[in-house]
């Protein structure tokens, strides 16, 4: 098979793909709800400040923001340039966000209600970090008054609370481990392709991938297509691109994470 037979048949799965987004796509502008006496509102009471159908549906609705972002991008108008570092964050976001939404839906009741507690500690933490970002600076507490400072505060305190109630949930559950990203990519990796390692693999190779695009890192580089010009004095230039089966790789591993979750979510949403 040659190379322009291989294209094609990446391609084809491009365009699979960006179908199924698109027909997914229109679900995001609205908001879906757990059924009352369905699975997922069960879950939701485990606790109630910070739902389960509230961060599955959030993470669901960003990933096919993202993913509707690179469909238009891939089907817009004299796309020549295959981008070598751009495109990649994109996905990964996607596919982080698929991934969360599965991770917290899979699994047997005690797995999912450990897995909500542990993103919503994640989700205060951060925020908490946020506030704090802004308290910690002597010019932005002056400039903004006491009032706004004063509320900032009682927000950031309102927060320590809430993570130390939900650790301590944790902890009542023989949990003791904070959540971490790359841990739940296996994990929703496992839950996708049990018999599947090469698969398995594919996910995670795509989420390390991604994670060295967003954050600048060379090494990439080293499994990228491109050409290398030696340098006088020595090292040397590389310029380098992406492949059609790169980019269909980066762009369907995050829409096959995102299948699941949807699939997950529309059974534990609704009323056996």
């Amino acid at each position: 098979m040659n190379q322009e037979q291989q294209d094609s048949i990446q391609l084809e799965r491009l365009e699979k793909a960006v179908a199924m987004v698109q027909t997914w796509a229109p679900r995001a502008q609205g908001l879906e709800v757990p059924e009352p006496g369905s699975p997922l509102a069960a879950d939701d009471l485990i606790y109630p400040p910070h739902p389960a159908s509230t961060m599955t549906w959030f993470a669901l609705t960003s990933a096919l923001d993202h993913l509707d972002l690179g469909a238009q991008m891939l089907q817009a108008d004299n796309v020549t340039v295959l981008r070598p570092h751009a495109f990649y964050s994109l996905t990964r976001s996607a596919l982080l966000a698929a991934s969360q939404c599965a991770w917290v839906l899979c699994g047997t009741n005690d797995e999912r209600a450990v897995r909500s507690l542990l993103v919503a500690e994640d989700e205060a933490k951060h925020h908490r970090t946020f506030l704090k970002s802004y308290l910690d600076e002597p010019f932005f507490v002056a400039d903004s008054g006491a009032a706004i400072a004063g509320q900032m505060h009682a927000h950031a305190e309102h927060l320590t609370a809430r993570i130390s109630q939900l650790r301590a949930h944790c902890r009542a559950r023989g949990i003791n481990t904070r959540f971490e990203s790359t841990t739940m990519i296996k994990d929703v990796a496992r839950h996708i392709a049990p018999d599947d390692p090469t698969l398995r693999q594919a996910i995670l190779d795509q989420w390390i991938r991604g994670s060295a695009a967003a954050h600048a890192r060379m090494w990439r580089i080293r499994f990228t297509g491109g050409e290398d010009t030696p340098l006088q004095g020595g090292g040397l230039h590389r310029k380098v691109t992406s492949s059609v089966e790169d980019i269909t790789t980066a762009y369907v591993t995050p829409v096959l994470v995102l299948r699941e979750a949807i699939s997950l979510w529309d059974v534990l949403r609704t009323r056996p």
